[in-house]
């Protein structure tokens, strides 16, 4: 997790990332209510690190300079020829996994190589995520001539990395034992814990955060993944890649995600 003015690895160079973090700034607005620090850090040790990957428009201004994609979205996707998915499954997007931000995140996440990403966002609980070695050769996948317009993918851009943070959804003070105890039978401290839990929720608010992420507490809607015990590798709206209102949420456990066991993780989809 990066501090005020603390460096951030991101592949052959490193940026200032000259902002507070969002710790401390839950912190202060801990402070400004008047909760305990106990309470106040105990909300904090819930809080997970992510990276978003956004478009260059959404970087924040101290990261533009110099900045390296993180990725690719949309176009065609490059695949071993020994690779083989249904052709109507499109390429979502290709993460160049040497320029995602070390010692940021809390899954094992691989330092080097690419990761591809094809899947059906939209309304199907299917897809394919493979990560390839430094070196590997690669072709350009193209759909089956019986299926011409199954990969008319949209025009390829590129992602930029952004460090982040992430809460629980739907937290409560229910969930922390320090708030509970501390609010129990007394309704002014209840508001207090309630109002830093929104203070929270405002304070990790960004603008970049509402596209693709990689780790942290997934952005469900309906289903948070964490209450059947899996961990978020990555999310991906389909405004973010193609346009359009559904979220795939790719999930495993931690044994699944560090063993690159990619084809046991699960796809699915939320409209």
């Amino acid at each position: 997790m990066t501090t005020a003015g603390s460096v951030v690895s991101v592949g052959h160079g490193t940026v200032m990332f000259m902002t507070v973090t969002a710790r401390e700034t839950v912190r202060d607005a801990g402070r400004a209510l008047g909760v305990p620090e106990p309470v106040t850090e105990a909300f904090v040790r819930l809080l997970r690190p992510c990276v978003y990957l956004c478009p260059y428009e959404q970087l924040p201004e101290e990261l533009r300079k110099g900045a390296r994609p993180a990725a690719r979205a949309g176009g065609p996707a490059h695949l071993p020829t020994d690779v083989v998915v249904p052709a109507y499954v499109p390429h979502v997007m290709t993460i160049d996994c040497a320029a995602i931000p070390t010692g940021v995140l809390d899954i094992d996440f691989p330092a080097e190589g690419h990761v591809v990403i094809l899947a059906e966002i939209t309304d199907q609980d299917e897809g394919f995520l493979f990560h390839l070695p430094p070196g590997a050769e690669t072709v350009e996948r193209h759909p089956r001539e019986a299926e011409p317009d199954a990969l008319k993918s949209h025009e390829s851009f590129p992602l930029y990395a952004v460090p982040g943070t992430t809460m629980p959804g739907r937290l409560h003070r229910s969930h922390v034992a320090e708030a509970v105890d501390y609010a129990e039978g007394d309704a002014e401290r209840a508001r207090l814990v309630d109002n830093l839990i929104d203070e929270m929720g405002t304070v990790l608010a960004v603008r970049w955060g509402h596209g693709i992420q990689l780790g942290g507490f997934s952005p469900a809607w309906h289903d948070p993944l964490e209450d059947r015990g899996n961990v978020l590798f990555v999310s991906i709206p389909e405004s973010a890649v193609f346009g359009g209102d559904c979220i795939t949420l790719v999930s495993g456990s931690r044994e699944q995600i560090a063993e690159r066991r990619y084809d046991e993780l699960e796809f699915e989809v939320e409209s």
